[in-house]
């Protein structure tokens, strides 16, 4: 298994002088994505849970629907070398894109080879609102297990993660990354790949929500996110368009709700 961090040399300061020792720091790799022998990503990531990386991303990303497993018989490897991980999938499935300005980046944003923001949102999907009350009390409690579960974070203090809860906002998974982004594809592909059914589930931030978050989720199906930190100006417009809702600075006595007013 993959350690989430790597320990690194490193020069300590005490407040009086400097000590050298070994500190854990979280690990960052390149992480080639290819489908069916074609390159679709090159993504800085912390290379952990690399198939639920690649699927969800796959998925998120709208290549593929989030059924291709139940459909395909799909294969899966990761080759690693002394400077990268190549994570290949085949299936006799065929991606639904192939337009490689908007879908082939090189790092973990979906818009940044894209100019035009607005016709992005306007592509997203539209999703079934859910307009069930939230359980802020029980949602904490999500967000308080989750945190719990940040093993990567608590070592490093550099990463981000996030959650997949089921329908009652109890927690059911917590995936960790250097990339934000990542973690949110690994979360949602490790919830796919066991057949769960996200489109009443949370997703969970541990940090923003910015619109390409947003993206993920109506892609996916997922109609709430749920995040410790601020939801972006963009986000809440993409938000508004899909019908996906936004619960952010969630606290205990505390939050800000966008998407459905």
């Amino acid at each position: 298994m993959i350690s989430k961090t790597e320990k690194t040399l490193i020069s300590r300061w005490n407040g009086t002088s400097t000590v050298i020792e070994t500190d854990d720091l979280a690990f960052e790799a390149l992480i080639i994505l290819k489908y069916n022998q074609k390159v679709i990503a090159n993504l800085l990531g912390t290379p952990s849970n690399i198939f639920e990386l690649m699927f969800g991303h796959l998925v998120c990303e709208g290549y593929i629907e989030s059924n291709i497993l139940a459909q395909h018989e799909v294969s899966f490897e990761v080759i690693e070398s002394s400077k990268n991980f190549h994570a290949e999938m085949s299936s006799q499935h065929l991606l639904e894109y192939t337009d490689d300005s908007n879908h082939v980046v090189t790092s973990s944003c979906g818009a940044c080879n894209n100019d035009d923001l607005e016709q992005l949102i306007s592509d997203l999907p539209l999703i079934e609102k859910d307009v069930s009350p939230i359980n802020f009390t029980i949602l904490n409690r999500s967000f308080d297990s989750m945190r719990l579960s940040q093993k990567g974070f608590l070592s490093t203090g550099g990463m981000h993660a996030a959650g997949i809860t089921d329908s009652d906002n109890n927690l059911l998974y917590v995936m960790e990354d250097i990339g934000r982004h990542n973690a949110v594809d690994k979360a949602i592909g490790m919830a796919l790949k066991e057949n769960i059914d996200i489109s009443k589930c949370y997703l969970l931030l541990s940090g923003r929500c910015g619109w390409d978050i947003v993206a993920k989720a109506s892609r996916s199906g997922i109609a709430n996110i749920a995040s410790i930190g601020a939801c972006s100006s963009l986000a809440a417009k993409a938000a508004r368009h899909t019908g996906v809702r936004i619960i952010s600075f969630v606290k205990s006595n505390n939050a800000v709700i966008i998407g459905h007013n």
